[in-house]
């Protein structure tokens, strides 16, 4: 039988999962693996007292209105970047014993990207990746089975 693991993940949080093909349900079933968060995407922007920051300057004294919106930019995409490996690095942990298998990525399509450029460094070569550039982080899992069903990877890979 070949292996699959089952990565859901946004900007914020990641699902790992492996298919059980002999569960009670018809066909298979997703057994939870790990899971992760990123609690510093939700800080990001705020402020102390809790409210937004902003980057207007009123006072024609204090200079000229520094480019602040560019440079919280590179800093989500460093902790963004920053999740997706700790995400990769999880995933082939789990997955280091196998000799063959395959590691499916389901992201939102500016997540899958960061996590396609780390995922090739930390796996075996005998495990293969498929992508799927969707956002299914908020579907239990039996909801997340039938859409990977429907959309084919379950039954491609797992050859039912």
């Amino acid at each position: 039988m070949n292996e699959l693991c089952i990565v859901v993940a946004d900007g914020a949080r990641a699902r790992l999962f492996f298919v059980e093909l002999d569960g009670p349900r018809k066909g298979g079933r997703l057994i939870e693996q790990a899971a992760l968060a990123q609690p510093d995407l939700r800080t990001l922007g705020t402020s102390v007292t809790g409210r937004p920051r902003t980057e207007t300057n009123t006072n024609r004294q204090a200079g000229p209105v520094h480019p602040m919106g560019a440079q919280r930019e590179r800093h989500r995409l460093q902790i963004e970047r920053r999740f997706a490996s700790s995400i990769t690095e999880t995933a082939a942990g789990l997955v280091d014993d196998w000799a063959k298998g395959t590691v499916v990525l389901i992201a939102e399509p500016r997540t899958l990207g960061l996590l396609r450029e780390t995922v090739r460094g930390v796996l075996k070569p005998g495990i293969a990746v498929k992508e799927l550039a969707r956002d299914f982080t908020g579907l239990t899992a039996p909801e997340l089975y039938d859409r990977l069903v429907r959309n084919g990877v379950i039954r491609a890979v797992a050859g039912r």
